[in-house]
């Protein structure tokens, strides 16, 4: 079963949250380049910020193509499938195009097309053929790894050419809450009829093993944020930030325990909290590195 759109109504400027959410991981690791000792270079990243907004508007006008039915994500109100799949494209030759000046013109390193290409597969592929992710039961972890630890080693390597292990500090937390963010929104719907198609992890497993598993990922989640907080790499009048945070995943668990999937106004709000503590330790991450320049 594809799970109904039944999420939040089509909008123009539908994309702009997620949009903003998936580019803050690339952030995080451009400003942990600054922090390991070397220059940054504000040309890479601005070709580097926009490469990364082609590839997830790709990623949108792909399911405008091909997966509108798919997930809780709000429809691109305005775009007719025909003129996504040109924006589809466009964004593919932009962000290729920028791949080539990356790499061979400002030499930032022979991963520079690589990590692109990877980044391709996981956003434009994720909704297109022959791949098709979100069919699969592998969209929930591939959300993880591009809106997270993909795009959080691109910004370090793209400034630096080279990886510090200090990334994964930064990196896994974001795929861990990444990961439940696409969780959360293939859950199938509460008061659909059961269907032969299942195409989400939450559809193929069932709502209470979804829960489960969005426990293990948030759980985790709070466990990674505690050791940034009480163990950092250096000290940060930002630090306190992340309480917050913590709060809002133990709030989102304390739904989850609360079976607030079983209904779908309660299911969209466990959407938006789940986005918010995304986009969140995505800013909250840059400016605690932003303090460490």
């Amino acid at each position: 079963m594809v799970a109904k759109a039944t999420g939040a109504p089509g909008s123009p400027l539908a994309p702009l949250l997620y949009l903003l959410t998936g580019l803050m991981p690339f952030g995080v690791g451009t400003l942990l380049a600054g922090v390991s000792g070397l220059p940054l270079r504000p040309e890479v990243w601005g070709a580097g910020f926009l490469a990364g907004a082609a590839l997830i508007l790709a990623a949108f006008a792909s399911r405008q193509t091909f997966g509108l039915e798919a997930g809780r994500c709000p429809a691109w109100r305005g775009l007719s499938p025909k003129g996504a799949g040109r924006l589809a494209f466009s964004s593919l030759a932009l962000a290729a195009l920028l791949g080539l000046i990356l790499q061979f013109g400002w030499r930032t390193g022979d991963l520079t097309i690589p990590l692109g290409g990877l980044g391709v597969l996981g956003g434009y592929f994720y909704f297109a053929p022959p791949l098709q992710w979100h069919r699969r039961g592998w969209g929930e972890a591939v959300g993880a790894l591009t809106f997270g630890l993909l795009p959080v080693v691109t910004g370090l390597y793209l400034q630096t050419g080279h990886l510090v292990s200090e990334a994964l500090l930064y990196g896994l937390p974001l795929s861990f809450t990444a990961f439940n963010l696409f969780l959360i929104h293939g859950f199938p719907d509460p008061q659909g009829e059961a269907q032969p198609e299942r195409h989400s992890l939450a559809q193929r497993l069932g709502p209470v093993a979804g829960a489960l598993i969005y426990t293990i990922c948030n759980v985790l989640t709070i466990v990674a944020l505690v050791f940034c907080l009480f163990f950092p790499a250096s000290a940060l009048p930002f630090r306190a930030g992340l309480w917050p945070l913590l709060l809002l995943a133990v709030v989102n668990q304390e739904l989850i325990k609360r079976k607030f999937y079983r209904e779908e106004t309660r299911l969209q709000l466990l959407c938006r909290l789940t986005l918010a503590l995304h986009l969140g330790m995505g800013l909250m991450f840059s400016l605690m590195l932003w303090q460490r320049l």
